[in-house]
């Protein structure tokens, strides 16, 4: 290998990390236009009294939190905190069953965004049940549609937990 075809890929690879962090960037302020209360929708797409997320930038800007279903009265609120780590950006999910699966963006597009699981904390046994992947479809600025798969005994679930949101008015 010549010295200028090596300098071209450490250039190309340099180039190819920025990027990375402009897409993290890009992703991070997609998800912080979310800020706001969003209504769940019923089957037929009206919109519910329910509360499903409140979206909330804070960390100076370096974060954005989101409560899923608040003060929810049967206990199941949880929450979503989102932040970029260098080149990427990262999910804690803390769920209602106890663990706190950490997802990382895989792809994206200008609709969509999928997260899978990268580490997980406080899950007594590998083969519990836990949150492992996510979509969100953007369907617009006020529209959005989240998917959340589970996995349990390394086998993930057929169905995904659905929810069509409306950003409240």
């Amino acid at each position: 290998m010549t010295i200028k075809a090596m300098m071209a890929g450490v250039a190309l690879l340099a180039m190819s990390g920025t990027a990375f962090a402009e897409d993290s960037e890009e992703i991070m302020a997609r998800l912080a236009a979310l800020e706001g209360e969003w209504m769940l929708l019923d089957e037929n797409g009206e919109v519910t009294d329910i509360v499903a997320s409140t979206f909330r930038i804070t960390a100076s800007g370096s974060t954005l939190m989101e409560r899923m279903f608040p003060d929810s009265p049967d206990g199941y609120e949880m929450l979503n905190v989102y932040h970029i780590d260098g080149d990427r950006v990262l999910m804690t999910h803390y769920c209602s069953a106890g663990n706190q699966p950490r997802l990382s963006a895989i792809s994206t597009d200008e609709d969509r965004l999928s997260w899978e699981m990268e580490s997980i904390t406080n899950l007594s046994n590998p083969g519990d049940d836990h949150m492992h992947q996510a979509e969100f479809v953007f369907h617009g600025d006020d529209r959005l549609t989240t998917h959340w798969n589970s996995m349990s005994d390394g086998e993930l679930s057929d169905e995904s937990a659905t929810f069509e949101l409306q950003r409240r008015q």
